[in-house]
């Protein structure tokens, strides 16, 4: 038949335990194990970080020496060579002038072909 009315005030109390108690109990046995797993993998992470750090300082020092020796011999080459050093940057200003000057003329002349198209258009 129907079942008595309970109050809503007092709780209810079983001799079984609870779901919710179990289920703490296991939330809280895999929170442990997850922080466990992070902790671990943070450690693998900070290896392997300053493992490439290492690789990365040690290339950098080797290609910063290597700079150092070819402006070395490039300076010394310009010391003992001081006029052929100035007719290789004229010249080279020279050609890059003249580069500029060609794509200049270039856009401006297809400019004023673009400007007469549509003019010619319009009338």
């Amino acid at each position: 038949m129907a079942e008595p009315v309970r109050n809503l005030k007092t709780p209810v109390k079983s001799d079984t335990p609870s779901f919710d108690a179990e289920s703490s109990e296991n939330f809280n046995n895999e929170i442990v194990t997850l922080r466990s797993e992070i902790a671990s993998l943070r450690e693998q992470l900070a290896q392997k970080t300053g493992a490439a750090y290492d690789k990365v300082a040690e290339r950098a020092s080797s290609a910063a020496n290597y700079v150092q020796h070819e402006a070395s011999s490039v300076a010394g080459t310009i010391r003992e060579h001081p006029a052929a050093t100035t007719t290789l940057f004229a010249l080279i200003g020279a050609i890059g002038f003249a580069i500029g000057y060609v794509v200049a003329t270039a856009s401006a002349e297809s400019k004023q072909a673009w400007y007469r198209r549509y003019l010619s258009d319009r009338f």
